[in-house]
């Protein structure tokens, strides 16, 4: 009897593993049949040209200009010369510098014709007057008295000056006046140096005066001498 339980138990184990659902982890994998690998195509661009940023797109110089295009030629500067204007007409002289005695100076001479002001040019900075004149009684001073008068307007400076001459005791008066002494000379570039001598008591009273100077003396910046 006890036999025969053991034989069923045994088959009773048996039948039961053949019911089990089966666990994929205790199969074993059935080999697989060699299936066809996909081709990868690489992504590309359509063939171009690319540009090397850092090379100037100049052309080729070329000894033959192109056909339809004009010829373009420098023109060079055009040169300037320097041209003379015309001066104004002076003005009648003033009755003032006139006086009814006889001329007392017998002769006045200057050192120059030309002042200049300015560092790019040479000339003259300075005028050494010197005048020869008639003694009369109570005579004690020679002066000299002047003005600029621009040469291309009616625009001058007021009568001024009064410089005393030193003399040597025999009827000869001498004067330099400098550029620096010339009132308002920085407002001229080309000007006339008008002047007059004047002979006088100690009093100041006139005695005689020289011919006025109108444009005799001309004072001019170095730009206009030099362009």
């Amino acid at each position: 009897m006890k036999k025969l339980a053991f034989m069923l138990v045994v088959v009773f184990v048996l039948s039961g593993c053949t019911g089990l659902p089966s666990i994929p982890f205790l199969q074993t994998a059935a080999p697989q049949t060699d299936s066809p690998q996909e081709t990868v195509t690489p992504f590309a661009l359509d063939p171009t040209t690319t540009p090397d940023l850092f090379v100037l797109n100049t052309l080729q110089p070329t000894s033959t200009p192109s056909t339809g295009m004009p010829i373009v030629t420098e023109t060079p500067f055009p040169t300037f010369t320097a041209t003379i204007r015309p001066t104004i007409t002076l003005e009648p002289i003033d009755p003032f510098f006139f006086t009814p005695s006889p001329n007392l100076f017998i002769l006045v001479q200057r050192s120059t014709d030309q002042l200049v002001w300015g560092s790019t040019c040479e000339g003259a900075r300075s005028i050494r007057f010197t005048a020869t004149v008639q003694y009369v009684l109570r005579m004690r001073y020679v002066t000299l008295w002047y003005r600029l008068q621009d040469k291309y307007s009616g625009r001058h400076t007021e009568w001024g000056g009064g410089a005393i001459f030193a003399d040597n005791d025999r009827g000869t008066y001498y004067y330099t006046i400098d550029l620096s002494q010339i009132q308002r000379y920085r407002y001229y570039e080309d000007a006339w140096f008008q002047y007059q001598l004047v002979a006088s008591t100690a009093t100041q009273k006139v005695l005689g005066r020289s011919v006025v100077s109108r444009n005799e003396v001309s004072l001019t910046h170095c730009k206009v001498l030099n362009p």
